[in-house]
């Protein structure tokens, strides 16, 4: 059965690699091919969008749901992108996916709430945007390399590609009573680029009844935004995969293409 993995912003297909392998050891097929933009040179991803990015998941969702039913992970950005994917679906543009595996999948960035920090990167996010758009980054620490390993475009933060993101975060928040494939969280406690906050969200905000999210805790203050190639959880995340992905492709073998399948939710 086809597997959609998606990556996150900046980032690549190492990102998703040890669902990926987890996956395809279970036998399943999987498409972790990069986002336009990603996985080159800093100025292909500068002059790379969120309109070419959700074009591409659409084309590639599309391609795979003729081998069938089209199970979907989607980490950071990915995970947005995979909402898309299930909002398309629920309009009757595209056939359901079997399930909705969501990795830290941020539905704000800020937000006017007790218990949500906001990242500082991301206040006055529209102003800073217009006045200074590419900002250097200071490489990792060894550390943080070592804790949670990534590659990706290391060199910039560029702050148009998050704006694009809230446009779409707004729309997709407005959807998701809509959405009700089998859906299941994963996202750290100590996660400072999205807050654990967006996931309860979700949660509480799904369409569906079959739905479950899973918390992990980690003793590092590194990798808090990894959880699919953070050390202390990344063997957990890709178990977690590769059961909630069994959970909803084996009955949705039974049935034709393009059908939703049934997921049991866990905890």
């Amino acid at each position: 059965m086809p597997c959609l993995l998606l990556h996150g912003l900046a980032g690549s297909p190492f990102e998703m690699r040890p669902l990926a392998e987890a996956l395809e050891a279970d036998g399943f097929v999987v498409d972790n091919a990069p986002l336009p933009g990603h996985g080159g040179e800093v100025s292909a991803y500068l002059n790379s969008h969120y309109a070419q990015w959700q074009a591409a998941a659409l084309a590639r969702y599309r391609e795979l749901c003729r081998q069938g039913p089209v199970w979907l992970a989607g980490y950071s950005l990915g995970g947005l992108l995979a909402l898309e994917i299930c909002v398309a679906a629920a309009r009757g543009e595209l056939p359901p996916p079997a399930g909705l595996l969501a990795l830290a999948v941020p539905l704000y960035f800020r937000k006017w709430h007790p218990y949500f920090y906001a990242a500082p990167q991301f206040r006055f996010l529209r102003l800073r945007a217009l006045l200074r758009p590419c900002v250097p980054l200071l490489p990792r620490s060894a550390a943080a390399r070592a804790v949670a390993p990534w590659q990706g475009q290391e060199s910039v933060y560029y702050l148009p590609h998050f704006v694009e993101l809230e446009a779409a975060q707004r729309r997709l928040r407005r959807e998701l009573g809509r959405l009700t494939v089998p859906l299941s969280i994963v996202q750290l406690r100590h996660d400072v680029c999205c807050h654990p906050w967006n996931s309860t969200y979700l949660l509480r905000h799904w369409g569906g009844r079959e739905a479950e999210l899973h918390l992990l805790r980690a003793g590092s203050p590194h990798g808090g935004h990894l959880p699919t190639t953070h050390r202390e959880c990344r063997e957990r995340v890709a178990e977690l995969a590769v059961d909630f992905a069994r959970r909803c492709l084996a009955p949705a073998a039974d049935e034709p293409a393009g059908t939703p399948g049934d997921c049991a939710a866990g905890n």
